[in-house]
């Protein structure tokens, strides 16, 4: 529910304190595309932002790596062309209640039919989505919604 928090095991939970994207682990997917144009556009995201990040990982979920960022073990997710709503929406609920910020890729408003995500600590959603904003789409890859 909207404006409780967000718990696990009835223990609150709130996401990371980390200020700048060099202290930061992100996490992202690359889902099942494997075409060429596909791989250059997603392996230039990730590139763009190991330059000044810690480190990346790739967990498998957009939910659970979305919930990763509400309990602090990560500080940032992104994802571009994941299945639809269900694979973020209550994650997304989730880290807002755990003080993250949910918007979408490119540094507008979260849209949940948009199939793009990013999920922050708040204190890094400006610095990665001018990062990703800046990166290449490949053909095919789902185009901010207005």
């Amino acid at each position: 529910m909207r404006g409780g928090g967000a718990f696990l095991n009835n223990e609150p939970i709130h996401v990371s304190a980390t200020p700048d994207l060099q202290s930061a682990l992100f996490a992202t997917e690359l889902g099942i595309r494997r075409d060429d144009a596909f791989l250059d556009a997603a392996f230039a995201r990730i590139r763009e932002l190991l330059r000044g990040a810690r480190s990346v990982r790739c967990g498998g979920s957009c939910a659970l790596n979305l919930c990763s960022v509400a309990q602090g073990r990560l500080d940032a997710f992104f994802e571009l062309g994941l299945g639809g709503p269900w694979d973020m929406a209550a994650g997304a609920v989730i880290l807002e209640e755990a003080g993250g910020k949910v918007l979408d890729p490119a540094g507008g408003p979260f849209n949940v039919m948009s199939r793009r995500v990013l999920g922050t600590n708040g204190h890094l959603a400006a610095q990665v989505s001018s990062i990703l904003a800046a990166c290449p789409l490949a053909e095919g890859e789902p185009r901010p919604l207005d």
